[in-house]
């Protein structure tokens, strides 16, 4: 393939001339005699200062070409040689398909800026980077600064996330956590990353595209680009919208196209993957060898599998509660304390899972008459005096309810408990134990039976993700479970199933309301 260099282009107009009545004038460049152009319509010549030669030289003067050391692989010319409207890229692990899309953002935005918009147009050129959270998003962000030339940036707020260019481009991040807020602006394109990971992605795309057929947006005014790529997770809207780009499907849409790309596609990668390491295999063998088939397919030959592994497949469909829009902040504030506030004659369970050397220490409090989880804590950064402490205190908040934890790997907290007169249950987690506690937990979330107050902090966003994230890994006959791709811990899964243990699916728990007498 021959290398190609990008070319992005700062094109800014010229001024127009005001009316005059002379039909010469002199060039104040060359000094030579020009004829003036005649407006018909208004019955004036113009009132250039400069001959066309001189204008004309001076156009090209200020038409800057900046070079961009970028030499996209086959797969991803491919890509940038589409002349769809929305493009998705399924990518696996070290794809680059952040960085081709950041590219194609930037390229795209500036062909819009070299347009003679009107000056009504505020910004003369807006795009989003949007993802399932800020911090992801900040990563497209720094790539595009990478991009973007220095003597091309008129204005970078870092706190804001925000990057406004000299020919009139607006790069803002955007986070989806709240759909309902990627509204009340026209967009001249979008680049959602990660976006099989975006729980409201069907609302997330409804909005964003609606933004981009706004008036005089996109090239020519034909309405903004969207760009989205992700690594799979199971048959979500994100594959929904991958087989819209899919000219074998029934479901086909003209605009779209989507491309699907391996690792082992870039050649970089491959090469390497293909060395012979010590025990005759290659990287790729051994990778292949020791890793679960779930988890190779979907992260490096970005296949979407069904959710026939996940553990909690509708997990916030089956659990979420949200918490009413037309509240005010005191009025959400005290929504939220009365959800947590422990009632009389209610009866709660408290999960515990220890901190390892790596995980935290989730708590988490569950209503047993309702399901709701009352309260969801890590406590790790008390210390382990400070946890003891504090489950102390928390049992007795609420109705003195029993802390079941796994005793396994855990020995000798037993004792410290009993030194506080902590009423607990240490329940072995070994052999079948801990399948069969996962699994009687899944049955209850599919069973709705477990309510969680959809309250958007950083807290909640953590706990959603471990479940949305938690996998059965079957090899031949043995099945172990563990976090997926998308979450670095699950504690609080953990919590959650030890402290559940003991509720059957089945069970119907009505609280205490009177006196029982013995007849």
């Amino acid at each position: 393939m021959d290398k190609k260099q990008y070319e992005i282009g700062n094109k800014p107009n010229i001024a127009e001339p005001i009316a005059s009545k002379h039909k010469y004038g002199i060039c104040k460049k060359c000094k030579v005699q020009f004829k003036q152009e005649w407006d018909s319509v208004k019955g004036v010549y113009s009132n250039w200062e400069l001959c066309p030669q001189c204008r004309e030289h001076k156009q090209k003067e200020k038409n800057i070409t900046y070079k961009i050391d970028y030499v996209p692989y086959e797969y991803q010319l491919k890509m940038h040689n589409s002349p769809a409207r929305f493009k998705l890229v399924d990518g696996g692990i070290r794809t680059g398909k952040d960085y081709s899309m950041v590219f194609e953002l930037t390229k795209y935005t500036f062909d819009c800026a070299n347009e003679n918009r009107p000056d009504t147009m505020i910004p003369k050129v807006r795009a989003w980077i949007v993802a399932p959270s800020e911090s992801i998003a900040k990563e497209d962000f720094n790539q595009l600064r990478r991009i973007i030339p220095a003597e091309l940036v008129a204005d970078l707020n870092k706190s804001e996330h925000s990057l406004i260019t000299k020919n009139g481009v607006l790069f803002e991040v955007k986070s989806a956590y709240n759909p309902e807020s990627l509204v009340g602006v026209g967009l001249d394109a979008v680049l959602i990353t990660e976006a099989a990971r975006i729980k409201d992605l069907e609302d997330v795309w409804s909005n964003l595209e609606g933004r981009l057929i706004s008036d005089g947006r996109g090239k020519n005014g034909q309405g903004g680009i969207g760009l989205l790529n992700s690594s799979p997770l199971g048959k979500n809207y994100f594959y929904k919208m991958y087989m819209w780009g899919n000219k074998n499907n029934p479901d086909n849409d003209p605009q779209w196209e989507s491309f699907r790309w391996q690792t082992w596609d870039n050649p970089e990668i491959a090469k390497k993957a293909n060395i012979i390491q010590r025990n005759g295999l290659t990287y790729r063998q051994n990778l292949e060898k020791r890793m679960s088939s779930l988890r190779y397919r979907q992260d490096y030959l970005a296949e979407f599998l069904s959710n026939e592994y996940d553990v909690f497949p509708n997990f916030e469909e089956n659990t979420l509660e949200k918490i009413p829009n037309n509240l005010s902040k005191e009025e959400r504030e005290k929504f939220i304390d009365d959800w947590k506030a422990p009632l009389p004659y209610y009866t709660y369970v408290i999960g515990y899972d220890p901190a390892g050397l790596k995980d935290g220490a989730p708590v988490v409090i569950v209503e047993k008459e309702t399901g709701k989880l009352k309260l969801k804590k890590d406590i790790k950064n008390l210390g382990w005096d400070g946890q003891f402490d504090e489950l102390g205190y928390l049992q007795k908040k609420y109705n003195y309810a029993p802390i079941i934890f796994s005793k396994t790997g855990h020995e000798i907290i037993p004792s410290q408990l009993d030194k506080r007169g902590i009423v607990y249950e240490a329940k072995n987690e070994q052999g079948h134990n801990k399948a069969e506690f996962i699994e009687n937990y899944s049955r209850l979330v599919e069973n709705k039976f477990v309510r969680v107050l959809d309250s958007k902090d950083d807290l909640t966003e953590r706990f959603k993700d471990e479940h949305k994230n938690y996998q059965r890994t079957v090899k031949g006959t043995k099945i172990t479970y563990s976090n997926g791709r998308g979450s670095p811990h699950d504690d609080f899964v953990s919590a959650m199933y030890m402290g559940l243990s003991d509720i059957e699916p089945t069970e119907i728990i009505v609280p205490y309301v009177g006196m029982i007498e013995a007849l």
